[in-house]
This record gives C-alpha cells, sequence and structure tokens, in this order.
C-alpha cells in the first residue's frame, strides 16, 4: 500500500459498516433512489426492506428505474406497500404487476431527464448504489451504470455505497470522492 492510498485508507474505515448499520441513519419520511440495474445494491435494499418490515420506517419513497430482481425481493415487495410508496421512472418485469394494481406508480419521463429532474425539481435524502473499489487517488466509480446515478449522490443529503469488486470502473463523471461519501458496506458478489 503506497503512502497517498494510506492518507484515504483511515477515513475509509472510519465509513465502513454493516448494511443495518449503514441504513440506520434513514428516518421515516425520506426518499431515496437507488442505482439501476447493475448498481442495484442488494445488501443495502435488504437491510432497507428488514427496517420497514420491523416497523422502523414508515411514509417512505423509493425512485427506480427498471428495477431488478435485488429490489422486487426486497422495498418492491407487496407486504411493504404500506410503509414504502414505490414510484419506478421505467417500468420493468420486476414491477410491472405491481403498477398494474396500484401498489407501485409510474412516473413518465424522457430518460435524458432524469438528471434534470434529480437536480432542479426533487428533493433527495439519500442515494444508494453499487460502486467499484476505491482507487489510489480516493474514487470510487459508479460503473456501467452511471446514467443519472452521479446526479442523484451529489444533490442528495446521504450517499451511501455499496462496494462491489466486479463493478467495471468507468472514468469521466462516473468517479465519486470518499469525502462526498457518508457510509461504505462491503460484499462479494459473483453474479456482477
Amino acid at each position: 500500500m503506497t503512502s497517498f492510498k494510506n492518507t484515504y485508507t483511515t477515513e475509509y474505515l472510519q465509513k465502513l459498516t454493516t448494511p443495518k448499520k449503514a441504513v440506520e441513519r434513514i428516518k421515516s419520511g425520506d426518499t431515496i433512489v437507488h442505482g439501476l440495474t447493475i448498481a442495484e445494491p442488494p445488501a443495502l435494499l435488504s437491510a432497507i426492506a428488514d427496517r420497514a418490515r420491523e416497523g422502523n420506517l414508515k411514509d417512505i419513497e423509493i425512485f427506480s428505474f427498471l428495477p431488478q430482481e435485488h429490489a422486487a425481493k426486497t422495498v418492491l415487495a407487496p407486504d411493504l406497500c404500506d410503509c414504502i410508496q414505490a414510484y419506478s421512472w421505467f417500468v420493468s418485469g420486476s414491477d410491472r404487476a405491481l403498477v398494474k394494481v396500484g401498489l407501485n406508480y409510474f412516473v413518465p419521463i424522457y430518460f435524458h431527464q432524469l438528471p434534470r429532474l434529480l437536480q432542479d425539481f426533487m428533493h433527495i435524502d439519500v442515494t444508494i448504489t453499487t460502486v467499484s473499489p476505491i482507487d489510489k487517488a480516493g474514487y470510487f466509480s459508479f460503473g456501467t451504470a452511471n446514467d443519472y446515478t452521479s446526479t442523484a449522490a451529489r444533490h442528495c443529503k446521504m450517499l451511501i455505497v455499496e462496494v462491489n469488486e466486479n463493478m467495471p470502473r468507468v472514468f469521466g463523471d462516473s468517479l465519486i470522492h470518499i469525502s462526498e461519501v457518508d457510509a461504505i458496506v462491503e460484499i462479494e458478489r459473483k453474479d456482477r
């Protein structure tokens, strides 16, 4: 480990926590945006669903785009409809039936307008997403699912990232510095 990386090791370890502890700071009534498709953070979504099932979270609004299996099995589960209000900017097989019966809401929008919506018209309390491991300069990458995630991450009150060693590193506007992250969770997944 180089001395440059040591600069961020202390901060990384201070922010490193479990999924359960990472979501403890989420409050009832918060608005959450999560990463799309490959950037769905399974451990964080599961921890939020667990808190809601325990009765510790109510009136949560969660926004998804093309929700996948992790969201479907956790925060979009029908038994949580009384405490999590789910919105989808693009309906997928994971939430199509829920939208059809009114348990999830479809919010039509042009995909290219999502960053503007997030920045100019939404109040985002929490963004949760999967990122690549930190580099020597202290940056994570949002990987291949950065279509709106960087905007949500930079316009929220709290950013929680789930580090996945298999998330590809993508450069450009896909980088976020550790100083902008509030909590870090590490998971090991082979399917991403």
